[in-house]
Order: C-alpha cells, then sequence, then structure tokens
C-alpha cells in the first residue's frame, strides 16, 4: 500500500471506504487514459478525469478502481490533495483521494493518477499480447495506445490484431498509436487487446481490422468488471463486519455496566426497605414511650417520606434501565442479522474472486504449447527439478528443453533456485496461483 499522507488521513479513509460507494455526489464528465509501452513490459499509465459535483453539497473526496496492480503512483489535482491511499487485492486497486479544501457544489475539478502498470502485457513466439482493463462511467473518454519504438501491430495474414473495434491508427514516427474515442450513455467496463512484435516499421502492412473471439472478449469484460466491483465492495463489506463486531462488543460493555448499576439500585432500594421496616418497629416502640411521643413521631415520619421520595426514584431509575436494556437487545439482534447478510455477500464476493482466476488461468493455459505444459506439469510434480531430468523424463533434446525453459523464464512462468551447486527449475509464485 501507498503510505497514506498525512496520518490523520487514517480516520478519514476508514469512514469513506465504509461509506463513499454506496452513492456519489459526483459526475466523471469526461476521461482520457493515456497507456505508453515500454521496451520492457511495463506500462506508463496516466489518467486523466474530469470531476463535477453534482450535489448541494460540498465534495471532499472521491475514488477511482484501476483493474492492475499499479507502482510508483501519484496524483495531481486542479485543488490540492491532503492525502490519499491505495489498496491493492488480486490484480485490483482501490484507489481514495481526500481534497485539501472540498470541491464546491456546480464546480468542476482536474484529477490525473500517474501509475506503472506492470502485469498487462505477455508474449509467446516473439509476438507480445496487452489486455487491459479501464471501468469508464464517464460520457466522453478517449484511449491512447502508444507502442514502443519499432514496434508495430501483428498483423498475421492481413488480419490486424486490436479489439474492440471502432479505433484509430496514427503515427509520430517513431510510434504506432492506436486512439480509441468513446462517446457512452451507461457506465462500461472497456476491454482492449493489442499483439504487437518487433520488426522494421516501413514493412509492416497495417490494416485496421479488429479480430478477436467475440466469446472470450465478453468473458474477459464480465470477469473483469466483476473484479472491479469486488475491489471496492470487498473494502467496505470487510470494514463494516469489522465495524459492526466492534459496535456489538461496545454495546455488550454498556449493557453489563447498565446491569451493574442496576443491581447497585437494586441492592439500594432493599437496604432502604428494610431502613423503613426498621423506622416503623421504631415508630411502633416510640407510640408505647408517653415521653416525647409526638416529636419523637414527626421526626420518623419526616425520615420515612424521604425514604419513600429515594425508593420511589430508585423505582423510575430501574424502569428507565430495563427500557434500555430492552432496546439495547433488540439493537444487538438487528446487528446480528446484519450480520449474517454480510456473510452472504462475502461468500458472493468470494465466488466472483474465484471465478475470475478460473478464467485468468484458462486465459494464460491458452498460449501455452504442448510441450510446455508436459514441462510445466513436470516442474508442478516436483517442485523442483533440474534441466538434465526433464530430458531423460520427456525425451526432448536437450536444445529444445533449453530454448522452452528460456521462454517460460522470460514470461515469468518459470525461475531457477540454487539448490546447494544444483541450479534447480521452479514454479514462480504468480504461476503457482495460476496453474
Amino acid at each position: 500500500m501507498i503510505p497514506i499522507k498525512p496520518k490523520k488521513f487514517l480516520m478519514f479513509l476508514f469512514f469513506f471506504l465504509l461509506f463513499a460507494n454506496v452513492s456519489f455526489a459526483y459526475t466523471i464528465e469526461r476521461i482520457d487514459i493515456e497507456c505508453i509501452v515500454n521496451p520492457d513490459d511495463t506500462i506508463n499509465e496516466t489518467i486523466t478525469m474530469v470531476i463535477y459535483n453534482n450535489d448541494n453539497k460540498n465534495l471532499s473526496s472521491i475514488t477511482y478502481t484501476i483493474p492492475q496492480n499499479i507502482k510508483n503512483f501519484t496524483i495531481e489535482s486542479s485543488i490540492n490533495i491532503r492525502g490519499y491511499s491505495a489498496l491493492y487485492n488480486e490484480g485490483i486497486t482501490e484507489i481514495a483521494v481526500e481534497f485539501e479544501k472540498p470541491l464546491p457544489p456546480n464546480e468542476y475539478a482536474n484529477v490525473t493518477f500517474n501509475c506503472l502498470v506492470t502485469d498487462a502485457i505477455w508474449t509467446r513466439n516473439d509476438i507480445k499480447q496487452l489486455i487491459m482493463n479501464f471501468p469508464i462511467s464517464a460520457k466522453n473518454a478517449t484511449i491512447k495506445v502508444i507502442l514502443p519504438p519499432g514496434a508495430v501491430i501483428s498483423s498475421p495474414q492481413g488480419t490486424l490484431l486490436v479489439t474492440p473495434s471502432g479505433y484509430k491508427i496514427t503515427t509520430d514516427g517513431k510510434h504506432q498509436i492506436i486512439i480509441w474515442d468513446l462517446s457512452l450513455n451507461k457506465e462500461i467496463t472497456f476491454t482492449i487487446t493489442v499483439k504487437y512484435t518487433f520488426i522494421s516499421y516501413p514493412e509492416q502492412n497495417i490494416i485496421e481490422q479488429p479480430a478477436i473471439n467475440n466469446n472470450l472478449k465478453y468473458l474477459l469484460i464480465i470477469a473483469i468488471f466483476g473484479a472491479a466491483i469486488f475491489g471496492g465492495l470487498f473494502v467496505r463489506e470487510r470494514i463494516s463486519k469489522k465495524k459492526i463486531i466492534e459496535g456489538t462488543e461496545n454495546i455488550k460493555n454498556e449493557l453489563n455496566e447498565l446491569k451493574d448499576k442496576l443491581k447497585e439500585k437494586e441492592d439500594e432500594v432493599k437496604n432502604l426497605t428494610i431502613k423503613i421496616k426498621d423506622l416503623e418497629d421504631k415508630l411502633s416502640k416510640a407510640n408505647k414511650n408517653l415521653l416525647n411521643k409526638d416529636e419523637i413521631i414527626g421526626v420518623l415520619n419526616e425520615r420515612i417520606s424521604e425514604y419513600e421520595s429515594r425508593l420511589q426514584k430508585l423505582v423510575d431509575e430501574n424502569t428507565e434501565y430495563k427500557e434500555n436494556i430492552d432496546s439495547l437487545n433488540k439493537y444487538i439482534e438487528k446487528l446480528k442479522k446484519e450480520n449474517e447478510e454480510l456473510k452472504d455477500k462475502v461468500k458472493k464476493l468470494n465466488d466472483i474472486v474465484e471465478k475470475h482466476m478460473e478464467l485468468k488461468r484458462g486465459v494464460l493455459w491458452s498460449f501455452l504449447t504442448e510441450d510446455e505444459k508436459i514441462i510445466i506439469d513436470l516442474i508442478k510434480k516436483h517442485g523442483h527439478i533440474t534441466q538434465k531430468e526433464i530430458v531423460e523424463i520427456t525425451g526432448m533434446s536437450k536444445p529444445k528443453v533449453s530454448r522452452i525453459i528460456s521462454e517460460l523464464e522470460d514470461r515469468k512462468i518459470i525461475r531457477k533456485e540454487k539448490i546447494g551447486r544444483i541450479n534447480k527449475l521452479a514454479l514462480t509464485e504468480e504461476s503457482k496461483k495460476l496453474l
């Protein structure tokens, strides 16, 4: 997580994540996204939004979801930023921003996010594939992808591998640039794919014709949209659950304190009743005593009236405490019910995450050759294995095994570990999750 600036923003973030996603008091009028692809397969992503406060109250904070893991995160705005945070979870980054001065009603502000994306490009047979998703709720949006110098869109047999359609391709003399200009009437998750390779730019025949399996495209859109929803809801549900548990504990403590006070009052009532009984006994004895009879009776009657007044007050307080206890018990039952509902929501969200991971596994597995799958299965089965052992088990030639292992290392699917004096092969942590 990116450090929060300043420390007092922690309290803001807690309540903000709890309530902010319920209803937004602002709209995003326009969003411009620029993705500069670097030769090392990282992407410099810049997201610029024009925000309009359509509420009759001041706007002090916003949230935004980026469906990638990001690094080197910075933020700029036309109004000063007090603090921000970025929460990463399952390939999704949830960003919360608080303004130094709230945005007044019916006013606009610009907010720009800059970050480095590291998990959006895959390589196979010298062909690179970029896959990115963008949650867009603005009426107008522009998405621009700038390829590295010397990179051109892959076009096997005249088919241009860029999706979705509706784009245009241009160049600044060094880079190929793909642009989508969008006009929307509802919120969408926009998924793009671009296949490219590094060849001589003048020899590349660019034909503007998108191609991708429609079923895979729609599955990817649904999966990423579900993950984007999960990025905002997971944090909110987890903090809500924690708040309910803490609230229940506080109420239980308060209830115990009230019960202790009630016990004290009941003991006091009991003691006063005993004293009244004692005074009545003394009054009975005084009636038998002819000396100072009237004076003694008057004093005792006054004390009895005082004790009866105190007794009535205690009875009233006792009734009030009982009513408070009943009210708190009802509130506890309500919190228990809400807690059960939250458990059901968390279970549903876990199911969405699992489906997303299954889809991601399928995408990665489809990029592997049969020989690559055989070697990966061997590594997965043994945990650690030498290159020599793979040659002996599979019967493949040493050059072939060496080439496949080198490609899998480049794609961050396997890694070498030195165990003793021997280099052994193992799956990367990310591959263990997906494969």
